[in-house]
C-alpha cells in the first residue's frame, strides 16, 4: 500500500506543504519551463511556484522517446524576457528600467538550463534579465557548486519579481516561506516532524 499523497503539492502527506505558502497576486506572468529531471525530484521549487503565485504556468521540456532528444513545446509570448545571465543579459536592480508582462524561469541544473535555452528557438528570440541575489542560495538539501550565486528556482523567481514589482503585497515572504519549506524537509529527514501551518 502506498503513501497517502496531497494532490495539490505533489508531496507525502506527511510531508505536505500547502499550509507553509502563502499566495501572491503577483502581475507579472511567471512561466516556468522545466526539465523533465526536475519534475521528478522530491525537493524541486517549481512547486512551491505553482503554490504560491497567482499568475503561473509550468512548460515541461519533452522527450518523444526514452532515448530521443529533448524539445520545448512552442509559446508565442510577446513583451517577455527570460531569466539566465546571458552576457547581453540585462541586470535587475541597477538603476535599469525595464517592463514585460511575462518573465520566463528555466528550470534545472546551470547544465541543463544552458541546454534548454539553447535548443529553444521562441526562448533564444527573447531578451534576459539576470540578478545578483541579496544572500546565498538556502537550499540547504540540495548542494550548489557556487551557493553565493545560484540561488533556487523559487528564489531567483521571488528575486526578480521583487525588483518588477515591489508594490505587489507578498513577494518577499516568498523567500520566507521557500526558508520554512527547507526547514520542514529537514526536520522530517532528522526524524523531528512538527507540523507548521501558516495562518492564510
Amino acid at each position: 500500500m502506498g503513501r497517502d499523497t496531497c494532490y495539490r503539492c505533489f508531496r507525502p502527506a506527511v510531508g505536505c506543504i500547502c499550509g507553509l505558502v502563502r499566495q501572491v497576486p503577483n502581475r507579472t506572468h511567471v512561466l516556468i519551463v522545466q526539465h523533465p529531471r526536475e519534475r521528478k525530484h522530491p525537493f524541486g521549487t517549481a512547486r512551491i511556484a505553482k503554490l504560491g503565485l497567482s499568475s503561473v504556468e509550468v512548460l515541461l521540456a519533452q522527450k518523444e522517446y526514452p532515448d530521443g532528444d529533448l524539445w520545448v513545446p512552442h509559446r508565442d509570448v510577446s513583451n517577455a524576457a527570460v531569466l539566465f545571465p546571458s552576457r547581453d543579459a540585462t541586470t535587475l536592480g541597477q538603476g535599469a528600467r525595464v517592463s514585460f508582462d511575462t518573465l520566463v524561469v528555466i528550470d534545472g541544473t546551470w547544465s541543463e538550463a544552458k541546454k534548454l535555452l539553447h535548443i529553444t528557438p521562441w526562448m533564444r528570440a527573447l531578451p534576459c534579465v539576470d540578478l545578483e541575489p541579496p544572500r546565498p542560495g538556502n537550499y540547504r538539501i540540495r548542494k550548489a557548486k557556487n551557493p553565493e550565486l545560484e540561488v533556487s528556482t523559487i528564489e531567483a523567481i521571488a528575486y526578480a519579481l521583487g525588483h518588477l514589482e515591489p508594490e505587489t503585497v507578498g513577494i518577499g515572504g516568498l523567500v520566507e516561506d521557500f526558508d520554512a519549506v527547507i526547514d520542514h524537509q529537514i526536520g522530517l529527514q532528522a526524524g523531528r516532524f512538527v507540523p507548521r501551518v501558516r495562518k492564510r
